[in-house]
């Protein structure tokens, strides 16, 4: 009875896995564009309202306001609507500000697949309390535009924003920013730079913020003690992290109120970290794997569909074109972006993989991606071995790194670089640089060498950690080191 139940408990936690794992973790906008830091949102579509920090200085000092902002971001065919609600106030409850946020997006995909992105202020509302006074937003403006770089496995974007307040009682509040980010389901992140100038009648002010927030996925295996047939577990957790930094220069006050020549400088951070949200999916049982070289990389890539059968693997073997696509395709968890059987028309668009193939789906999602193609335009030839040349160059895609090149690379630092194609230069140098995909401990790269499907699921491995933890470190790093 323990065991059954064990199991199906199991199974519920793994469904709800799966089911979770189609829902995109972190987009633009969840950090707002006034200066502020949030926990992203909730996993929970239904729950809009997350907690929320921002720091105002339209007192003359830093003041930290804590609160909710309700972010309702929708996207529909070429067009976004964000709604933000902020409800935020200090420690004593006397300075707070009520604030609600309408823009409209625009988008536009041009022909080599980019997007760009142009919004336009709805409509602004906010009331600003200090002690017993009240400011009233009396005319504002807002403009901002952003490009999207859409790849496979991550989409990089960035942008710029300018936003004017004029209330009454003279206040002015000026801010213009920038911010980077990238989303994917392994990891998302956000970096924004932004300046802004608060102005009265008597004095002004300037502060500098850096802010990053960042979903960084973490994986952990547990070993299963309990009397049943599962062998262990990989957690999921996401984990949220969040650095705020404002670098201020502000007025000196006398007691009298009088504004001094002197100048008072100095700085104020905000860290944030959100409770991780656990998944579940069953570790496979592989005597084969046991004590081999790629074991955890093995069993992460089976325990996430990477892999078909458990009962004849050989991570020893070679990986074939169509196992590859599979490998790719279901372990970063981007299969169903480019095929689903009930909306694509099935055709045949290789000689060699007629609609029946095992993999019919997997080539066609990985050709849709423009990650591989055929060996000719009739002929995939699903069978062939990959090579570690052509690996390079379909991982180098995922990333969009084939992009990142200015200039063709006509030499790596590999010995036997003369062995190298010309066509895969680019994305070895990157993936080396990366540590994605690295050559032999004599410095070969060894390209027309085939890859086993233990070398596959590690390089698969690399790149899932680079995604997860590798790009959310360099962006919480620009908050705290930024000087661009």
């Amino acid at each position: 009875m323990f065991k059954k139940f064990l199991m199906a408990a199991v199974l519920v936690l793994s469904i709800a896995f799966i089911i979770s794992w189609q829902v995109a973790f972190c987009e633009e906008g969840y950090l707002g564009y006034e200066g502020g830091i949030s926990s992203y949102k909730d996993p929970d579509p239904k729950k809009t309202k997350i907690e929320y920090y921002e720091y105002t200085f339209v007192t003359g000092k830093p003041i930290l306001l804590s609160g909710t902002i309700d972010a309702k971001i929708k996207r529909a065919a070429n067009n976004e609507t964000l709604s933000y609600t902020y409800d935020l106030k200090d420690s004593t409850g006397k300075l707070a500000i009520k604030r609600t946020v309408s823009l409209k997006g625009s988008l536009t995909k041009l022909s080599n697949g980019s997007i760009t992105k142009e919004y336009t202020l709805a409509s602004y509302k906010e009331i600003l309390t200090v002690d017993s006074a009240t400011y009233n937003l009396q005319s504002y403006s807002f403009s901002k535009s952003t490009a999207v770089d859409p790849n496979p496995a991550v989409n990089f974007f960035q942008g710029e924003w300018m936003l004017e307040k004029i209330y009454d009682k003279g206040l002015k509040i000026t801010i213009e920013g920038k911010n980077y980010g990238y989303d994917g389901y392994w990891g998302s992140g956000e970096f924004q730079k932004i300046t802004q100038k608060i102005e009265t009648t008597s004095w002004f002010a300037n502060v500098n913020y850096n802010i990053a927030l960042v979903q960084k996925t973490i994986l952990e295996f547990q070993q299963n003690n309990l009397p049943s047939s599962i062998p262990g577990t990989y957690i999921l957790k996401s984990k949220v992290e969040g650095n705020f930094v404002a670098m201020y220069d502000l007025p000196t006050f006398a007691k009298t109120g009088e504004v001094l020549t002197i100048r008072q400088r100095g700085k104020v951070a905000k860290n944030i970290e959100k409770n991780p949200i656990i998944r579940m999916a069953i570790a496979p049982t592989l005597p084969k794997v046991k004590g081999y070289e790629y074991e955890d990389a093995v069993n992460t890539c089976f325990a996430f569909g990477g892999f078909d059968s458990t009962t004849d693997f050989n991570p020893t073997e070679y990986i074939t074109r169509a196992q590859f696509a599979k490998l790719l395709m279901d372990a970063l968890n981007i299969y169903s972006n480019y095929y689903n059987p009930r909306t694509v028309q099935k055709k045949s668009i290789y000689k060699d993989v007629p609609l029946n193939h095992k993999y019919y789906g997997y080539i066609y999602a990985v050709t849709k991606a423009g990650l591989m193609r055929g060996k000719s335009a009739e002929y995939f030839k699903p069978e062939d071995y990959i090579t570690r040349a052509e690996a390079a160059v379909v991982i180098s895609k995922v990333l969009g790194f084939d992009k990142k090149v200015t200039q063709p690379i006509t030499q790596t630092d590999y010995l036997d670089d003369d062995s190298i194609p010309v066509w895969a230069k680019d994305a070895v140098k990157v993936l080396k640089d990366e540590k994605i995909m690295v050559g032999t401990e004599d410095n070969n790269f060894l390209p027309q060498q085939w890859l086993t499907k233990g070398s596959a699921a590690n390089l698969v491995y690399n790149l899932i950690n680079f995604l997860r933890d590798t790009l959310a470190r360099r962006y919480l790093d620009m908050s705290l080191f930024s000087s661009d």
